[in-house]
């Protein structure tokens, strides 16, 4: 949200792995007028099968949680339906659900 859409991989290697104890899963894109606006996880600037692929090679075992920040569906319920859907999809793209 604060436009560091290279954030990964871009900044995945400057992190010190052993510090990521808690992954918050979440994306963005730019709308029709250039603003960067929340997205269902599987949509937007995050690849988050090759995200779930890096933590898995570095070996992160903590927890993993979908945050329900975009609500477009209607409802926050079918958004967040939505957005688990295709995280759950990337996890199985990633080899890591």
């Amino acid at each position: 949200m604060r436009g560091e859409l290279d954030a990964f991989a871009g900044g995945w290697d400057t992190l010190p792995k052993n510090r990521i104890h808690h992954c918050h899963c979440k994306n963005a894109v730019k709308d029709d007028t250039g603003k960067i606006v929340w997205s269902p996880v599987d949509k937007g600037f995050i690849d988050w099968t090759a995200q779930f692929r890096a933590l898995k090679q570095s070996g992160y075992r903590n927890a993993v949680s979908l945050e329900t920040h975009w609500r477009g569906a209607g409802t926050p319920e079918a958004s967040t339906r939505i957005s688990w859907a295709g995280m759950k999809q990337c996890l199985m793209n990633s080899g890591t659900f």
